[in-house]
């Protein structure tokens, strides 16, 4: 069963993001924020691909001649949201989280976070984006870890930015580049 939901994920949901990004530009903003958001919110980044999806969609805009922007920006917006709110929940309910029945299957990921949110400090929100292991946890250990709201939303907001256009920006230059 694992790896049906597995297969859909990588190659049905590929398909479902190139075909509706073809049809439907104007809905290239919406599925890059969904699939940002996923990736960096706590939880739901474990069981979304969305580096592959972002990629995907990068060489899709990029063969489509679709504008670039609404997904970049959609990128951008996600995943600031995403790590915001996972950031939020590590504020509100510090170490209770490791406990809770939710996040109980993920303690190890959460203490190798806590490890490397304390070898970084604040870096270790900027780094973490674009270290797949802890895209996720980093903002919520950073709020259990007490981190004020401005420094963190500093690196979240600039490592977003980065990061969205290397996943979006690069693949549709390439694309385009091989196309024409």
């Amino acid at each position: 069963m694992f790896l049906n939901i597995f297969h859909w994920f990588v190659h049905d949901a590929r398909t479902w993001v190139t075909v509706t990004a073809q049809t439907h530009p104007y809905w290239v903003f919406p599925i890059a924020f969904a699939i940002a958001f996923s990736e960096s919110f706590v939880g739901v980044s474990f069981l979304i691909p969305g580096t592959i999806l972002l990629l995907t969609m990068g060489g899709v805009i990029g063969a489509s001649h679709i504008g670039l922007f609404p997904a970049v920006s959609g990128a951008i917006i996600g995943s600031v949201l995403g790590d915001w709110i996972s950031w939020w929940i590590g504020y509100h309910y510090h170490h209770k989280i490791v406990h809770s029945w939710l996040f109980r299957r993920f303690e190890e990921q959460i203490e190798k976070g806590l490890h490397f949110f304390h070898r970084w400090g604040t870096w270790a929100i900027f780094i973490g984006r674009f270290m797949g292991p802890f895209r996720a946890t980093v903002p919520l250990v950073a709020g259990m870890s007490e981190l004020e709201f401005w420094p963190f939303m500093i690196a979240n907001a600039a490592s977003a930015v980065i990061w969205a256009v290397a996943l979006l920006a690069f693949p549709a230059m390439a694309a385009h580049y091989l196309l024409t």
